[in-house]
């Protein structure tokens, strides 16, 4: 989904003052910076009622749409005719299996922040790296890595 959204002003006042919101709703609510996509948002928070959580944000005005969305994701995430969508979402789910959900969160923000195949190559060895700290990552790395190359 290309959605993308913005806290409004009811939105930033309860990051600062902690207010009316529950733990889940706030951890939704500071994901969300204008600048990520709702499939972003997913990766890096792999919750079953997201949706339901993100409509209470938006019914109760914590939360609003960008009408850039559409025109953003449609430039910034294609490169030569090519999404980068498959790749992205091929080390996140990797980083996910191998190092679990908040293994490696500061490599998973870096490639969820990707808009290029460029980007998303130059963290290939740091992908690798954290996928082989463990056993089954080191005993697939070589696999892994040549299925990341074909989708990127």
């Amino acid at each position: 989904m290309t959605a993308i959204f913005a806290k409004t002003r009811k939105g930033q006042e309860e990051i600062e003052h902690r207010s009316g919101l529950g733990p889940r709703a706030r951890r939704v609510l500071i994901l969300f910076d204008g600048k990520r996509r709702l499939a972003e948002v997913r990766a890096l928070m792999p919750d079953p009622a997201l949706d339901d959580t993100l409509a209470l944000l938006q019914a109760e005005g914590y939360l609003e749409a960008t009408g850039a969305a559409a025109a953003e994701t449609a430039s910034t995430q294609r490169t030569e005719g090519r999404t980068i969508e498959p790749a992205r979402n091929f080390m996140m789910n990797s980083l996910r299996t191998f190092n679990g959900p908040y293994g490696n969160i500061d490599l998973m923000t870096r490639i969820s922040d990707s808009r290029s195949a460029l980007e998303l190559q130059g963290l290939v060895d740091d992908w690798l790296e954290s996928i082989s700290l463990t056993r089954a990552g080191r005993q697939r790395a070589a696999e892994l890595k040549g299925q990341l190359l074909t989708v990127l």
